[in-house]
């Protein structure tokens, strides 16, 4: 039998996604972009175990346990932010399929000059004439102000300078994409296959950030 979505190699997975048997191959590369993984298939589940822990490992080589430490440390203080900063990524990317990594690092030096800027007291958001680096600040820029501003998060409001802290994170994570991958979109690809579009009103999505 063969794979129902290349048509070419023999097919020794079912997908249930697609309701059909596909090749190791296509589940690989397309699993959680071009395919729509419930979250509780066994290969999907494998699959971002395998990735997430490769990931970790080449960034651990290259960037010491300290920085895995202090990521995991921010991420702790509001998972819900990072969270949303992440989705807010993806959300752009399914709209604009042609974004590039370097779309997104553009994006986020505008969103730190913007912040810097409020810090002084002045409200000014820094523009580009990418447009595609216009759009992403400014989703990121709105989810700061709601997280820093709205009484209803009380405690869980973010200071300014912690909204910098993660952004210099993402920042940082985008960048290790850029020099690892040789696909200009393989950071948005990344993040993509964390949040799955949502099948349910009780399917939620994300990551563990690992610090060891």
């Amino acid at each position: 039998m063969k794979c129902i979505l290349c048509k070419k190699r023999k097919a020794k997975r079912y997908c249930p996604a697609k309701r059909g048997s596909i090749c190791a191959i296509c589940c690989g590369e397309k699993r959680g972009v071009e395919i729509d993984c419930p979250l509780d298939c066994p290969f999907y589940i494998d699959g971002q175990k395998y990735q997430q822990e490769k990931v970790s490992r080449q960034r651990l080589r290259k960037e010491g346990v300290g920085s895995f430490i202090k990521r995991a440390e921010l991420y702790k203080k509001a998972p819900h932010f990072f969270a949303e900063i992440e989705l807010a990524f993806v959300n752009v990317f399914r709209t604009k399929k042609d974004l590039k990594n370097h779309d997104l690092t553009e994006a986020l030096e505008l969103v730190l000059k913007t912040l810097e800027t409020e810090q002084k007291g002045v409200l000014y958001d820094y523009r580009s004439e990418n447009s595609s680096a216009n759009e992403i600040a400014d989703q990121v820029i709105k989810i700061i102000r709601k997280n820093k501003d709205s009484v209803e998060f009380g405690r869980d409001r973010i200071s300014i300078n912690y909204a910098s802290e993660i952004i210099k994170e993402f920042q940082k994570e985008a960048n290790f994409y850029i020099e690892k991958e040789s696909n200009p979109q393989s950071y948005f690809i990344h993040i993509l296959r964390y949040h799955p579009k949502k099948s349910g009103p009780h399917q939620d999505s994300g990551r563990i950030i690992i610090a060891s």
